[in-house]
């Protein structure tokens, strides 16, 4: 039973829960009645071409799109490769002074506006990525359609989502930390006591925390797919839709970010951004849902 003080804090509660989850019906309403003039009138043709044509009202957002579904496919493979290790060395490795000292500059890490992460991306990791990852891989792999492309300048996909990866790892490798601290310490002391090593107990806890690491990895994705700064300055800003990692492209936020601000001296060019930016938030809010929701499960079979 819940005690009379209990309940008026839950009723005190209940207003801003209520509040919070309003603001987001209010705005994916929002946005959706705003795109509703670009679907009606282009329909699902919208997504299935790549062009911005504003003075002829020409648009197709398939680039962008799947630009977004790119590089955040790209920076969640970024994430996983640097956060488990880093999760890992944190938890397992690290004791007293320096464990405290390189969790703090992950969470400032975290804390850290984008835009130093773009400009230090634009500056140094495009032209680094480009002369030890891109050319060695085309020169190395030309047959494969991913490496196919001569990288000219660098900025590109693969160095838009490396970079968005980076930016991501403070914020997966909080969540996959707090995951597997979580995991009671009898399963540890089970471990040790069949006579396991530190190795083989960390592939043990590991397995036991994978669904709670596999729904880090999807809210990382979704927070890669909303990434505006780092995107605009890295991906190359092109509507030109390649198979090839290397070649400059678009992503959704990209887009809005150098088009919005002329979009309403045309007809549909405002509608259609805000068609794109319906597709995003919908692939986000399922994406974190499903994220959120595992994770609880999880918690609630392993860790109660």
């Amino acid at each position: 039973m819940f005690s009379k003080r209990d309940k008026l804090f839950f009723l005190s509660l209940l207003p801003l829960s209520i509040s919070l989850l309003a603001v987001l019906v209010v705005s994916v309403t929002t946005i959706a009645l705003r795109s509703l003039d670009a679907l009606q009138h282009f329909g699902l043709a919208l997504f299935a071409s790549s062009i911005w044509n504003p003075e002829r009202e020409v648009y197709g957002l398939l680039a962008p799109v799947i630009g977004s579904l790119t590089t955040s496919a790209i920076a969640l493979l970024t994430a996983l490769i640097l956060s488990i290790p880093l999760a890992i060395t944190i938890a397992e490795y690290l004791q007293g002074a320096l464990k405290s000292v390189v969790s703090s500059i992950v969470e400032l890490m975290g804390g850290m506006p984008t835009i130093v992460y773009a400009v230090w991306a634009s500056q140094y990791l495009v032209p680094f990525l480009k002369q030890f990852a891109m050319e060695p891989l085309h020169s190395a792999l030309p047959f494969i359609p991913l490496f196919s492309c001569k990288p000219v300048t660098g900025f590109s996909v693969f160095a838009a989502g490396v970079a968005i990866g980076i930016s991501i790892v403070p914020y997966v490798t909080t969540l996959i930390l707090e995951a597997y601290q979580s995991i009671p310490v009898m399963y540890r002391e089970a471990c040790y006591g069949i006579g396991a090593t530190r190795y083989e107990s960390i592939k043990i806890l590991l397995s036991l925390a994978r669904p709670a690491i596999i729904a880090a990895l999807v809210l990382g994705f979704a927070r890669a797919l909303g990434e505006t700064t780092i995107a605009v300055t890295t991906v190359g800003n092109s509507m030109y839709l390649s198979s090839c990692l290397f070649a400059p492209g678009y992503t959704v936020s990209a887009l809005i970010a150098s088009q919005f601000a002329n979009a309403y001296l045309y007809q549909y060019a405002e509608t259609v951004l805000y068609s794109s930016i319906l597709v995003v938030v919908l692939i986000a809010i399922a994406l974190s849902f499903y994220g959120s929701t595992t994770i609880v499960r999880w918690r609630l079979r392993v860790v109660v």
